[in-house]
């Protein structure tokens, strides 16, 4: 449970509030594999309740690199 929330997905929108970041700013990580996500339907993501509560705790995990190289 997430502050007494029984719910095990939440929200991208949601999250990015949580986290105090833009909606924008948590799609971008989204996408980049930063924040883990899963997909609901055709177009709604969210975050598990668990990473969620993780990255309030410790913070997001570093980008896999600096250069902005894309990995193949």
């Amino acid at each position: 449970m997430l502050d007494g929330d029984p719910r095990v997905l939440i929200p991208l929108p949601e999250a990015a509030q949580r986290l105090g970041i833009s909606r924008w700013q948590a799609y971008k990580l989204a996408h980049s594999g930063r924040l883990p996500t899963t997909r609901l339907g055709a177009r709604d993501l969210h975050v598990p309740a668990a990473v969620l509560r993780r990255i309030e705790q410790e913070g997001l995990p570093p980008a896999p690199d600096s250069y902005g190289g894309e990995v193949a």
